[in-house]
């Protein structure tokens, strides 16, 4: 059975029709690098601890973090009301948290959480890819920790 033309192939069932910004950014991050999404009225949210994980930290550490890694790393900002958080996406990393990472203000939203991407939107403030995931490696978990621990 072939799809129709503009239909929604999120494992939520099939709707013919156009989709919104957020159901075809979550189509795209479906089908193009094989992530577990789930879209909402305002965004698309990546299920974390299957293949992807991600690292939530300040935007100036994010900073030094990036300069360390380069622009080889899918990168976006997570601006809100009380400033501007970068969020690497990594490698699922199972292993126990580092607590020398927590203490710069880095979140591992690991296995059981949820991580909402660009082009998200929350009031104001939209979600922004800096590095988008085509043509980059998702690096893993130790590698950006360790970029992050040594540009402190």
């Amino acid at each position: 059975m072939s799809m129709p033309r503009n239909a929604i192939r999120l494992g939520l069932g099939v709707r013919e029709g156009p989709q919104t910004e957020f159901e075809a950014a979550a189509q795209s991050y479906q089908d193009e690098y094989g992530w577990t999404v789930g879209v909402y009225r305002t965004g698309v949210w990546l299920v974390s601890g299957r293949e992807i994980d991600a690292l939530d930290m300040p935007r100036k550490l994010g900073e030094r973090a990036r300069t360390a890694l380069g622009d080889s790393v899918p990168l976006f900002e997570s601006p809100d009301d009380h400033g501007v958080r970068w969020v690497f996406l990594v490698v699922s990393h199972a292993g126990p948290p580092l607590p020398e990472v927590a203490e710069q203000g880095v979140d591992h939203v690991g296995a059981g959480r949820c991580v909402d991407l660009p082009p998200s939107r929350f009031g104001l403030h939209r979600l922004r890819w800096i590095t988008e995931p085509g043509g980059v490696e998702v690096p893993d978990f130790t590698t950006v920790t360790h970029a992050t621990l040594q540009s402190r």
